[in-house]
């Protein structure tokens, strides 16, 4: 895909087959969004699908989790004009924090933090795979997805068909 090529019909998810493959090995993960973030109508598409399940709520604060959730949760809320606030790797922040403990894409056990003073009860959430984190997630709380129904299988899988023309074949990452 042109990198900067619009599609006539953006529907939802166009922005996806700007993501490119995995081609360093399995301690990455299986994607790297990062063309989508240089991608201006990709990226405002990305945002607003995400937004569309929360337009009805009032929204006061934004949290990302470390990494994609940083810049994506960043993009958010400055469109919402809110706050944001980083959930980060545990050991990262100096303040009074909430630790919990997770397992990232490599299957390594962590654990995330964030400061106790800018929450207030009142979550959502956003979820890209169907994960055993995932699931949980959209059990617990409301969710958004920029994934459609008719690509979820391919993320689930990790290898998505557009990843073809990076020239990555299934199973390579």
């Amino acid at each position: 895909m042109d990198l900067w090529h619009v599609p006539a019909s953006r529907e939802q998810g166009w922005y996806l087959a700007l993501m490119a493959p995995n081609v360093k090995g399995p301690t990455f993960a299986w994607l790297d969004p990062s063309r989508l973030y240089c991608h201006q109508q990709g990226l405002q598409d990305c945002i607003a699908d995400l937004l569309q399940p929360f337009r009805a709520d009032p929204i006061d604060l934004i949290a990302g989790i470390d990494a994609m959730g940083f810049i994506l949760g960043a993009a958010i809320a400055n469109t919402l004009q809110k706050g944001f606030l980083a959930i980060r790797k545990a050991g990262h922040l100096c303040v009074e924090t909430c630790t919990e403990p997770y397992t990232d894409y490599s299957a390594h056990h962590k654990l995330m933090e964030m400061r106790m003073d800018a929450v207030q009860p009142g979550v959502a959430a956003i979820c890209i795979e169907d994960s055993e984190g995932g699931r949980w997630i959209q059990e617990h709380y409301k969710c958004a997805q920029c994934v459609p129904p008719h690509l979820r299988s391919q993320f689930n899988s990790h290898q998505l068909e557009s990843f073809q023309a990076f020239g990555a074949r299934p199973g390579q990452a």
